[in-house]
């Protein structure tokens, strides 16, 4: 990344920092690496710097209080390295599982997950962070909705993958947007076939990128992407000069 930094900062775009989800957690010493890289990226890098949580097991109201606590360890561990590269958005995923449509939690999942948030949010608001819950195996946008507009604290709010929205949801994208309204501040944008969760470079799956767009445009023009592309740096960088040309252009 850091050979591109100079042209990512001159289309003025951000950065988003991850793997700390598959990569940092494994260990101690992994996470302590994974930190250390992006303190250089940072020390080069004067703009917008957003990170990407962990996610693997991040069940925020956890029906057991044993995972409750490492749940709450992570989010420590995460809050600081935030602070230390001063990020001013965190993403995290939804945490909602599949074991709450095969048990019936979703009332239970949401009582608990408000409850969380109203308690959490209040260290990253006094830290100007603002932390956007990311839709994952969710099939409509309500419950996050509905999440955040109970805990109503202006530094929480939503990131739509519109990658997990083609593969999980039936509803389609520009309907999400709809929903979802003024609360979404944040997109996860890469491409997929619904056979899986594949992020591909955009234009290689079969997501209708265009009417997305004009979604964004028309109702959250606000609303900051996040390429999350796996694939050569170069092809990262073409698909980056692609969006930032078409939103230019609107």
């Amino acid at each position: 990344m850091l050979p591109y930094l100079p042209e990512i900062a001159k289309l003025g775009a951000g950065i988003e920092l991850g793997s700390y989800g598959l990569i940092g957690v494994q260990s101690e010493q992994n996470w302590e690496t994974r930190f250390r890289l992006h303190q250089a990226v940072r020390a080069q890098f004067q703009g917008t710097i957003a990170i990407h949580g962990p996610f693997i097991g991040m069940e925020y109201g956890h029906v057991d209080y044993l995972i409750q606590e490492v749940v709450q360890r992570r989010m420590d561990m995460t809050f600081e390295a935030a602070v230390n590269l001063e990020a001013s958005r965190v993403v995290l995923h939804s945490g909602y599982k599949v074991e709450n449509e095969l048990f019936k939690l979703q009332d239970s999942w949401l009582k608990k997950n408000i409850e969380f948030w109203q308690q959490e949010i209040r260290r990253w608001a006094e830290a100007g962070i603002e932390i956007v819950l990311e839709n994952d195996i969710d099939k409509s946008p309500d419950l996050l909705v509905r999440l955040v507009n109970a805990v109503d604290n202006p530094f929480l709010g939503l990131c739509m993958d519109i990658g997990h929205q083609h593969v999980f949801s039936k509803l389609d994208a520009v309907e999400w947007v709809r929903r979802m309204d003024q609360r979404l501040r944040h997109i996860h944008l890469h491409d997929n076939d619904r056979s899986g969760d594949n992020h591909w470079s955009i234009g290689r799956g079969t997501i209708d990128f265009e009417p997305f767009y004009k979604a964004l445009i028309e109702r959250v023009p606000q609303a900051t992407i996040s390429l999350e592309v796996e694939d050569q740096m170069e092809v990262k960088m073409g698909d980056l000069r692609k969006v930032a040309d078409y939103f230019a252009l609107k």
